[in-house]
Formats: C-alpha cells, sequence, structure tokens
C-alpha cells in the first residue's frame, strides 16, 4: 500500500505551521512575551487567529502522523470515520473560507475514504 495520505497531511500541517510562523510571528512574539498562561483575551482578537492558525498545523501534523501509522502498520483499511471527518473539516472549511487551504484536505479525506472499512474498527 502506498503510504501517501498520513505524508500528505503532514506536510499540509507543516505548510500550514510555516505560513503561521510567516503570517503571526509578531503575534506569536506577543503571546510568547505574555508568558502564555492566560495570554489571550477577548480584547486581542488577532491573538487568537494567531494562536488557532499555529494549532491547527500541529493537529494537521498529528492527524497525518497517525494516518500515516495506520498505513505503516499494514491495517487492510482505515477506520471509517476518519475519512468522513477529513471530508467534513475540508468542506466546513471551504465552505466558510473559500480562499483558503482548506482545499489541500480533499484529497487526503477522499484517499481515506477510498481505503476505508465498511465497518468502523472497534
Amino acid at each position: 500500500m502506498n503510504r501517501w495520505i498520513g505524508r500528505w497531511m503532514m506536510g499540509v500541517g507543516v505548510f500550514h505551521t510555516v505560513i503561521g510562523f510567516i503570517l503571526y510571528h509578531a503575534q506569536l512574539r506577543e503571546i510568547a512575551g505574555i508568558g502564555f498562561w492566560n495570554s489571550l483575551n477577548p480584547g486581542t482578537p488577532i491573538l487568537y487567529l494567531a494562536f488557532w492558525f499555529f494549532f491547527a498545523g500541529v493537529a494537521a501534523i498529528l492527524i497525518g502522523y497517525l494516518t500515516d501509522w495506520i498505513e505503516k502498520s499494514g491495517v487492510e483499511g482505515f477506520p471509517v470515520g476518519l475519512g468522513w471527518t477529513l471530508l467534513g473539516i475540508a468542506l466546513a472549511g471551504v465552505i466558510v473560507t473559500p480562499l483558503s487551504g482548506f482545499w489541500l484536505v480533499f484529497p487526503a479525506a477522499f484517499g481515506a475514504l477510498a481505503r476505508s472499512r465498511a465497518t468502523p474498527l472497534v
């Protein structure tokens, strides 16, 4: 089995994280300067955006890592929920913000659905 789905998602996550550092370096530095603990408050929405942008990249790396681990383990199929969850994330993201990187999640979602089992793993 070709191990591309997890690697694709890790690549998307790394790309997202790097873009987050480029776009929000000042805000991430500000969060670090505050000392991280309770550094986000309702009066600083750009700090929330910076944090969640960076956090989403890290989450995509984790999803990709776990997906690659499944691919590498030799299991015959993915849990059916993986593909549907990725597809839901991609659809929700593209609907809310069409000019975004959410389009990059579709290949992994369709790949995971194509490899999914008829019944979810318990």
